[in-house]
Parts: structure tokens; sequence; C-alpha cells
């Protein structure tokens, strides 16, 4: 009877090591991830100034009216992403830190860096931990065939993931989420009549992202 209640308790403390794991080594957490953004692509239409496009109709009365050319046919975008954060523990449920990395619209690039929440929705660490993340901020344009015409803005990305953890306060990670990514081209055309157009884009994307914590 001894052993057997022996080896009830083994097994028992074998399933609880199994689905919870108490990691205390270290006040800070991050994480580096991989994947890939997916949206609807509209065409591009500015604001502010009429694009003119190349053909000229002539009317006696108004000169030449131009017709209008999207820069841009709509569908369906599929981009890279690179994703980094980097956080203080406060406590398991709340994690305060920094995000930065890189995000590939189409064929422009922007390096995001933006305030970011992150935190457990439990109050033990499993073995298989679900995670929620929000972030904030701004992104800078990178390599694009803009040049200096094309600007950044503001973004804003919330999600959801589930940490595979490995009981040495490491980590896979499986996420994913939703991200709005603001920015603005502003090209002179002629400069005579029509000195720039500035043209508003608003990146809505889906992202699903892979990488690892520790």
């Amino acid at each position: 009877m001894k052993i057997v209640t022996f080896l009830t308790v083994c097994l028992l403390a074998q399933v609880a090591i199994g689905q919870t794991i108490t990691t205390t080594t270290s006040h800070w957490r991050t994480t580096v991830e991989m994947g890939v953004q997916m949206g609807q692509v509209k065409p591009d239409v500015p604001t502010g100034y009429p694009y003119y496009g190349y053909d000229m109709i002539y009317n006696p009365y108004n000169n030449y009216n131009y017709s209008y050319y999207p820069i841009r046919d709509a569908g369906n975008r599929i981009g890279l992403t690179i994703h980094a954060f980097t956080g203080y523990i406060v406590r398991p449920q709340l994690i305060t830190g920094i995000s930065f990395g890189v995000d590939y619209f189409n064929n422009s690039a922007f390096l995001p860096i933006a305030a970011a929440v992150q935190g457990d929705l439990f109050n033990h660490t499993k073995r298989l931990t679900p995670f929620y993340t929000l972030e904030s901020g701004y992104a800078i344009a990178g390599p694009n065939p803009h040049g200096r015409e094309l600007k950044g803005g503001w973004l804003l990305s919330p999600g959801v993931g589930i940490r595979i953890n490995k009981g040495n306060g490491t980590g896979f990670l499986i996420s994913a989420g939703y991200k709005h990514q603001e920015a603005k081209q502003v090209a002179s055309v002629d400069g005579v009549q029509l000195l720039a157009q500035t043209e508003q884009r608003a990146y809505n994307r889906l992202y699903f992202r892979m990488g690892f914590s520790f």
C-alpha cells in the first residue's frame, strides 16, 4: 500500500509539473517572431489635390479636363513581417515594453516602433499559455519605390497567441492579430499650376507569426 501511495504521489507530481511552470529567473521577457500579413487593397486615391493622369480632353469652357488613374489596382496582398518585443514583467498578466521590427506592405517597407503591453490570460504560467498583446506607435518609411516622398504614420495592433513554455524561461510562440498602419505620399506634379499631391494611405492587415521568447 505504501508503494502504491508513493507511486500515485509521484505521478500526480509529474502531471502538476507538466501543467504548471513557475519561472522567476528574470523580470524581463523578449520575443522575436516572423510571419506574414495579408489584406484587401483598394486603389490609391489621392486627397487634397487631384492626380492628373495621361488622358486630357479639351473643353473650350474649362480648358483641359484630366482623367484620374489609380496608381495601384485592387486585390489581395501578402507581405512579410518581422517583429520583436522586449518588456518588463510587472506581473504575469502585465508586461510593458516596446516593440520594433520591419513590415512590408506591397512593395514598401516600414520600420515600426511602438509602446506595447503583453500578458498572460491566466494567473499561472501553463505549459500552453494563451497571451494577449496591444501596441500603438509610429512607423517610419523604409526602402520603397517612392523614396523620400513616402512618409510613415501612426499604427495600432492588437493580437492574441499561445506560448509553449519549456520551463527554463524560454518558449515557442504562435500569434495572430490585426494591424492598422497609416502613411502618406507627398509628390510634386508639374511645379507650376499643381505644386504637389498628397495621397493618404491606410494599410489594414491580419497577421500570423511564429517565433520564440526568452
